[in-house]
């Protein structure tokens, strides 16, 4: 009788041991759902990650275009009627455009600084290689010497151009105006380009940059009427 029991016993506890565990299939479905949550939440963290670079990068990008249009803007806004003399002994005039050379005008300087001469401030803008830089040169009349300080404001810029509305209310591609003019000034990189007696000023400067992922941006620029 007591043998009975404790047989009787022992499969009872063999029994309960069996369904404590678990069984291959039911670990191979376990470990399947478990692939698949894991994947799940990999693919849903890859692509948070993925917008919040996206984000990122276009921020920054967003914020060097408003930071190059901000430097165009000071610049344009605040042009000075001063000519200059170049590093060859000839006049420029205070507001210079030509597509194939960029723009160079006098500005007035916002507050005096080791590279303003009495208030007044040269700078330029050039297209190079699908970047736009700024030019600022440490003095208004230079020697042969003077070189500019060159800085890269704005990458990927595919095109980069300028129309000055002129005192007749035209549009032109170049500055100064040909008409009235009576000499002519050499260039760096040789040739010439027509001089005004007076350094007369555009009325509104339109400037047109079109950006390799952005598309073409278009900003008027008030001058000194």
């Amino acid at each position: 009788m007591k043998e009975a029991r404790q047989q009787t016993l022992r499969v009872a506890d063999r029994l309960c041991q069996r369904q404590k565990g678990f069984t291959l299939i039911e670990l191979l479905i376990a470990l399947s759902i478990s692939a698949v949550i894991s994947a799940l939440a990999y693919q849903t963290i890859n692509n948070v990650v993925n917008v919040q670079t996206q984000v990122q990068s276009h921020s920054e990008r967003m914020e060097s275009v408003q930071r190059a249009i901000w430097w165009m803007e000071q610049d344009l806004i605040q042009v000075a009627p001063r000519g200059i003399q170049d590093g060859f002994g000839s006049s420029l005039s205070a507001y210079v455009y030509r597509t194939d050379l960029g723009l160079e005008l006098t500005r007035v300087a916002e507050l005096p600084t080791p590279r303003a001469s009495g208030g007044l401030l040269r700078v330029g803008y050039q297209l190079k290689d699908d970047t736009l830089y700024r030019l600022t040169w440490p003095v208004l009349d230079r020697a042969p010497n003077t070189k500019p300080r060159v800085t890269p404001i704005l990458t990927g810029v595919k095109r980069f151009e300028i129309r000055l509305l002129d005192e007749k209310d035209q549009w032109v591609t170049s500055w100064p105006p040909e008409e009235g003019l009576n000499n002519l000034s050499p260039l760096a990189g040789g040739g010439n380009i027509p001089m005004p007696k007076e350094s007369k000023l555009p009325k509104v400067t339109e400037v047109t940059i079109e950006l390799d992922d952005l598309g073409v941006l278009t900003r008027l620029f008030m001058g000194v009427v």
